[in-house]
């Protein structure tokens, strides 16, 4: 939300193994919202900005997050286009509530090329269900900023624990959700994936105090970001613990892991999955046998090596 922010942020995301990223800009007066789609680009030396994730405005004051209330706004069409001609970046994801879009902004916005995603939303079980059916293929991180599930009040996590065909974002930093839910939410994905993002704020990689960031004071306290209230504001999380936590947790294999934080997201986003592919620009990272990066590539390049790893001719160091 920063100008300047994204370049460095690119940089830093190449020693925790990634390759491209999606920044989020977040629900905020127009001009600043605007201001900040103008100024997402990073930097060539870094990991690839493959888009921009719009987090807002058509959201719901009743599930803010750590957001202001009063940024979030119904469906605005002269804002919706105003921003698609401002973004630097295409718009590739956008965080929706259900309930404030009807089937046909649904549609429209779809049109447009962007991915629809359901968070920050009071919607109801209908609600979430009929959005899904309008063409709403996955859930921004999946039980916050929602309804708890109810057996008489589903809510948006009850329809999405029916849709299995559903993609659904999954924090797993061990503060977001817990262990059980996660893998009763692993489990029904009958068609749709688990797909691992780090809701990372910018004071993640800082050392513990207080902050300020998108107009709100944070206290980084090593293993959390709250706000004065103790509310969680966004996490200190980086994806590839995201990935060794989805293999003590999900019981997954370490190639499930990865394709959950690899090709599941890119495929849930409207991009070619990808994969290891002939004449494919090698995107690559080289993990030790604790799946820790050791190595990462961009466009065949490498653009981060962690000290002490020896390389081999190709270019490409050995793993331990």
């Amino acid at each position: 939300m920063r100008p300047g922010d994204v370049a460095p942020l690119s940089l830093n995301l190449l020693a925790q193994g990634v390759t491209g990223f999606l920044p989020t800009v977040v629900a905020a007066p127009p001009d600043r919202l605007l201001a900040a789609l103008s100024a997402t680009c990073g930097d060539p030396r870094g990991a690839r900005v493959l888009g921009i994730h719009a987090e807002g405005p058509f959201l719901s004051p009743d599930q803010p997050g750590m957001f202001p209330p009063d940024a979030f706004r119904d469906y605005d069409r002269a804002l919706w286009h105003d921003m698609l001609a401002t973004a630097v970046s295409p718009i590739r994801l956008m965080t929706v509530a259900a309930e404030r879009l009807t089937p046909a902004q649904i549609d429209e916005l779809s049109a447009d090329g962007v991915t629809l995603s359901l968070g920050h939303t009071n919607a109801t079980h209908d609600q979430a269900l009929a959005a899904f059916d309008a063409g709403v293929p996955r859930v921004t991180h999946a039980y916050n900023a929602m309804p708890g599930f109810h057996h008489r009040a589903p809510g948006v996590v009850g329809a999405l624990l029916d849709r299995g065909d559903i993609d659904a974002e999954l924090i797993l930093d061990g503060l977001h959700v817990a262990r059980a839910p996660a893998r009763i939410l692993a489990a029904t994905r009958t068609g749709g994936n688990i797909v691992l993002v780090s809701d990372g704020v910018p004071p993640a990689a800082r050392p513990p105090g207080d902050y300020t960031w998108a107009g709100c004071r944070l206290r980084v306290d090593g293993d959390s970001i709250r706000l004065a209230t103790g509310r969680l504001a966004g996490s200190t999380l980086t994806l590839d613990a995201a990935v060794r936590r989805a293999v003590a947790w999900l019981d997954v294999a370490p190639a499930f892991a990865l394709y959950m934080a690899s090709e599941a997201p890119r495929a849930s986003i409207g991009l070619d999955p990808g994969g290891l592919k002939t004449g494919a620009a090698a995107d690559l990272v080289l993990l030790d046998s604790r799946l820790r990066p050791r190595l990462t590539l961009v466009g065949g390049v490498i653009r981060w090596q962690r000290n002490g790893a020896q390389r081999c001719a190709s270019g490409v160091s050995a793993a331990d």
